[in-house]
């Protein structure tokens, strides 16, 4: 495909089941016509030649991203970048540190105690390590106690990792939050849901007691969802991936206060499982709201170009 001398290589790592690999080879196709110094792999994670393509990496300086894990598949050159298992409270400390605006949280330990004064009537109580919303409870402020990981129900997170507590933010009458998915530092899609209106609005940020039951996971079966373009939510999504530069991709979530207008991070979800472009969970979205994830700001051209630009900067 090359038409000039091909200098460095750069390894895409798909595995085709999540159907990102076509991305892939659509923007491999990009990178190679624009930059004859880089040479592109897309490469199975399922395939039993991609350890021999591997091997053959290694005449040049490589960059190597894992948009899936190649668990036992060992490079013999090169840099990676990989997504990776932390866990929220790791994750969240790593926003902490680096000063992004979270929602004040806690491990929850045995004698946790907190405070109405300090964390509001109200705190959302979730595992460390939990999924698409799963287990995600509103609790009293003033009741929140520590369980032994035995005493909770066979299915749930909490007999395999800590619980957190984290501070409230009411989003609306009905839950509102951001999906922004980011690769490379750059946003190539970016929505907003909002929670099934047929439900009974919430009043206020202490309105659960009039609202038993009330919902706070703004993604939950019937919600709508549509693009976002508010420039804040992008600008804070780039930000965020900036404290994680070694991942290729986030699906960074994010709440915005509806008494203040400000944002608040939620999860950056870090393992590789948002990408929402293609597959079947993407496509399903797409076609029931009307939307086009790739046209919304040209996700085949920033893979492209983002991936130019690190080939060049990172492969050895």
């Amino acid at each position: 495909m090359n038409h000039g001398i091909s200098k460095l290589n750069l390894a895409f790592y798909c595995y085709p089941k999540k159907e990102a690999i076509e991305d892939f080879r659509a923007a491999g196709a990009l990178i190679e016509a624009r930059a004859p110094d880089i040479k592109v792999s897309v490469l199975s994670t399922a395939s039993v030649l991609t350890s021999w393509r591997t091997s053959m990496l290694a005449t040049r300086p490589t960059l190597a991203i894992e948009m899936d894990r190649l668990k036992s598949l060992k490079l013999l050159r090169g840099t990676r970048l990989v997504h990776q298992r932390m866990g929220k409270i790791k994750e969240l400390a790593a926003l902490d540190a680096a000063g992004l605006p979270v929602p004040k949280w806690i491990e929850i330990v045995p004698g946790t105690q907190l405070d109405p004064a300090v964390w509001g009537p109200y705190v959302v109580v979730k595992p460390s390590r939990g999924k698409q919303g799963a287990f995600v409870r509103i609790n009293k402020t003033g009741r929140v106690r520590y369980i032994e990981p035995q005493d909770y129900p066979a299915d749930h997170p909490g007999r395999l990792a800590a619980m957190l507590a984290q501070r409230y933010i009411h989003t609306g009458p009905w839950p509102t939050a951001y999906r922004v998915l980011t690769y490379l530092g750059r946003p190539l899609a970016a929505i907003r849901y909002e929670g099934r209106r047929d439900l009974v609005a919430l009043s206020g940020a202490g309105g659960f007691r009039s609202t038993p039951g009330a919902s706070i996971v703004a993604s939950a079966k019937g919600c709508t969802i549509a693009l976002s373009g508010e420039q804040d939510v992008l600008d804070l999504a780039v930000r965020t991936h900036a404290v994680f530069p070694d991942i290729p991709s986030l699906g960074v979530d994010i709440l915005r206060d509806a008494a203040t207008g400000e944002l608040f991070l939620i999860e950056i979800n870090p393992v590789g499982d948002s990408w929402m472009l293609c597959g079947k969970a993407g496509r399903g979205i797409q076609e029931q709201f009307g939307l086009d994830f790739y046209k919304q700001f040209g996700a085949i051209e920033i893979i492209a170009e983002t991936s130019i630009e690190a080939a060049r900067k990172l492969a050895a």
